[in-house]
């Protein structure tokens, strides 16, 4: 096997296991420390079932507005109580309600500067977490140079452990996130050659937000990307209806939202109606597809949490976080099935 499953998953392994333990500037406490994190780490049982859920564009502040908002929503007192300017009296907060994954065991923080920028973009670095390469911004799973291709966890999940792989995303499908679990590309713009890797990677599950110039640029009119879907073996799902009918004895499958919006992406939350398929839909019907006892990979993106805030549109992007949290409870209520052989993470 090679060295980035090892590394990656026993990273991620390593944090999952060591929760509650800090460090110290004392050498000998330290050392105690570190010998304690690797007894742990020998013991935890490698993951089978891996969720990697990934709020683009969200970091601390969506998750605290995220969560001081749903902390007023449930004081009912704080919206019925009148106002009183003369004695400080009248409304008061309880304190934010926490997104299920702020009470995970463990949490930390990365720096996400690239080869070329402090502020990097979604290509970047999404090639770091599926690769662990850093890379220029606009790129997605090569070098530099753009001459030397980074082959991605997912696809070695798929060819050297025969996981199944599911890719979810709210945006397009071919969008820098999900693409970086599948394609390589010097330009995170080159839409139409992501969606001829995405068909040629064989993995088992798409859904979300609809595929970017599915012809190629308009004086190109290429073959259209769904119906070579369709010749590679794909049940390309459009509507609701076709969505239901996908299931575990589907071979492959890519599901694209039936109330696609600007962008041929989702519908924000915030406009979403209880007719229309969730983000936790997609995860929910991805597990009914995916799951089996060998194992699945799901990474599953909240993209217009980072829509939302190129938009400055805070109640969005506190709608949006909101989606991906109630996804992230689909994979948790799976988990509490699988406990010793499912990893959750969530990260920005």
């Amino acid at each position: 096997m090679k060295k980035l499953i090892a590394t990656t998953l026993a990273l991620a392994l390593t944090a999952a296991s060591l929760a509650g333990c800090s460090g110290t500037s004392d050498a000998g406490s330290q050392n105690a420390v570190d010998a304690d994190k690797m007894s742990q780490t020998q013991t935890v049982k490698a993951p089978k079932y891996v969720f990697l859920f990934i709020g683009d564009g969200m970091s601390y502040p969506q998750i605290q507005s995220t969560s001081d908002y749903l902390g007023a929503l449930k004081d009912e007192d704080y919206w019925q109580a009148e106002p009183s300017l003369d004695d400080n009296q009248g409304a008061k907060l309880d304190g934010p309600e926490y997104l299920n994954f702020m009470n995970f065991e463990s949490v930390g923080s990365a720096v996400t500067y690239d080869s070329n920028s402090f502020c990097p973009d979604s290509a970047s670095t999404a090639t770091s977490i599926s690769t662990g390469h850093k890379t220029y911004s606009g790129t997605i799973n090569m070098d530099e140079t753009g001459t030397t291709a980074y082959e991605t966890i997912a696809e070695q999940l798929k060819d050297q452990k025969n996981w199944e792989i599911g890719i979810i995303s709210s945006v397009n499908l071919n969008h820098a996130t999900p693409a970086a679990f599948y394609a390589h590309q010097a330009s995170r713009n080159n839409y139409y050659e992501i969606g001829q890797e995405l068909i040629a990677s064989d993995f088992d599950y798409f859904a979300g937000g609809g595929l970017l110039s599915p012809t190629g640029k308009k004086e190109e009119n290429q073959d259209n990307l769904y119906d070579l879907a369709k010749e590679a073996g794909y049940t390309v799902a459009m509507t609701h209806e076709e969505a239901e009918a996908v299931g575990a004895d589907t071979e492959k499958a890519i599901l694209v939202d039936e109330n696609l919006a600007d962008g041929d992406a989702m519908a924000y939350e915030l406009d979403r109606t209880e007719d229309m398929w969730s983000l936790a839909d997609y995860v929910e019907k991805g597990i009914e597809v995916l799951d089996n006892d060998n194992g699945f990979f799901m990474m599953c993106e909240g993209g217009k949490i980072d829509w939302a805030c190129h938009a400055n549109d805070a109640a969005s992007s506190i709608h949006d976080t909101m989606a991906l949290a109630d996804a992230v409870q689909v994979a948790v209520d799976f988990a509490k099935e699988h406990a010793d052989e499912t990893l959750i993470l969530v990260t920005g």
